[in-house]
């Protein structure tokens, strides 16, 4: 690498940091870093190529933190904190992000303050990918120092699933300072997601939700009727709380047997799943209690049941089981009624394909694909 300006005639290009010579025609690259030009010999004659062994070579210098922008030289604010304040506002002002995902995002940029004090002063240009692993191993092992005030364990360092939404948020903010061109690659994707746990659901019988059910209708409160509901609607069509407290009586379409899902995650979305049987027979009989209620009333007269859900589990003998356990049910059901996973994804509003499906659920296939096994006998006994 040369350090100054050669003795020649330059000719400039509209490529910023890119000129030629113009008695040899060779184009050089002219990048000015630590308060000097750096001068290099792209050793060719075609643009095209020299373009990229320009681009080389800036790469080269980036990665020593030494690079100097345009940004820069003007005196432009290139802290990581000026970044995550544009990454929050571009945040709140996308449309097309539901409100769920938005606070999501906003939990995950406080905790990545908490869990990176100095970042936020720091130049984002001089961030390496060795920095961001350190903070990862940090936020794993150490967390964000917070326990809740009703935790009935300590949890030692931030659970997976709530550092892979920080290392999304954080790749987000680099991926800012990458667009705008004032920093070079992504010194956050260097960091693995953190692997999650897959959780072993244990899930009633039909006999034993039917009794849970039951015993949330019949628990004497003012709204046990409508919790009740609310449990089998989770159950029997597999929504997302969120998507179900959105219901209106117009998301119903009687006639083409459909039940339109107004989208949690991405705003605007909508899906449609069909009315299965248990499904269509409830929204029957709530529809025939609530002959006043308009297209847009809701369809649920509760926005959780928590603690209805509890008691109904204590009460018939069965664990815990939360609103989100209502999905999984829906869909082990479907699986073990020998509907295909990758349908069952698209009722759940998966949009993998059914990878995510299949790694949830797969194993109730397996279980029930061995018991099915168990009838082919040919004819011949048992041993």
């Amino acid at each position: 690498m040369e350090t100054r300006k050669p003795k020649q005639k330059w000719e400039r290009t509209n490529v910023t940091n890119l000129v030629r010579n113009g008695q040899s025609g060779v184009y050089y690259a002219r990048v000015r870093a630590s308060d000097k030009e750096n001068w290099k010999s792209l050793k060719t004659s075609t643009l095209s190529v020299a373009k990229l062994r320009l681009a080389d070579f800036e790469r080269t210098l980036r990665s020593t933190g030494t690079f100097a922008t345009a940004e820069s030289q003007r005196g432009e604010d290139l802290t990581v904190g000026r970044f995550m304040a544009t990454y929050q506002a571009q945040t709140a002002a996308d449309p097309s992000l539901a409100p769920a995902t938005k606070s999501r995002r906003i939990i995950a940029l406080k905790a990545v303050r908490k869990t990176w004090p100095d970042l936020a002063g720091r130049d984002i240009r001089r961030i390496t990918a060795k920095d961001c692993q350190t903070w990862a191993a940090r936020a794993l092992r150490e967390g964000t120092g917070f326990v809740a005030p009703n935790a009935r364990t300590t949890r030692q360092g931030m659970s997976a699933s709530a550092f892979n939404k920080c290392l999304e948020t954080l790749q987000g903010v680099f991926r800012l300072a990458c667009d705008e061109g004032s920093a070079y690659g992504n010194p956050a994707a260097s960091v693995a997601r953190a692997k999650l746990k897959a959780k072993r659901l244990s899930l009633p019988t039909p006999e034993k939700f039917q009794a849970m059910a039951r015993a949330v209708a019949e628990a004497g409160s003012r709204q046990s009727r409508d919790c009740a509901d609310m449990v089998r609607l989770l159950a029997y069509s597999g929504l997302r709380l969120r998507e179900a407290t959105a219901l209106c009586w117009r998301n119903v379409d009687w006639d083409k047997k459909l039940l339109a899902v107004p989208g949690t995650k991405t705003a605007g979305s909508l899906r449609h799943i069909p009315l299965f049987p248990p499904l269509a027979a409830l929204l029957k009989e709530m529809r025939d209690d609530r002959e006043e209620a308009s297209a847009e009333s809701p369809i649920l007269r509760v926005r959780e049941c928590k603690g209805a859900l509890r008691s109904a589990c204590d009460a018939v003998g069965i664990g815990k089981m939360t609103h989100h356990d209502l999905r999984h049910l829906f869909a082990t059901m479907c699986i073990q009624s020998k509907v295909d996973i990758p349908t069952v994804a698209r009722w759940l509003g998966h949009s993998d394909g059914g990878a995510l499906a299949m790694r949830t659920y797969g194993h109730f296939q397996h279980e029930h694909s061995q018991r099915e096994a168990q009838k082919v006998t040919f004819g011949l006994s048992a041993s």
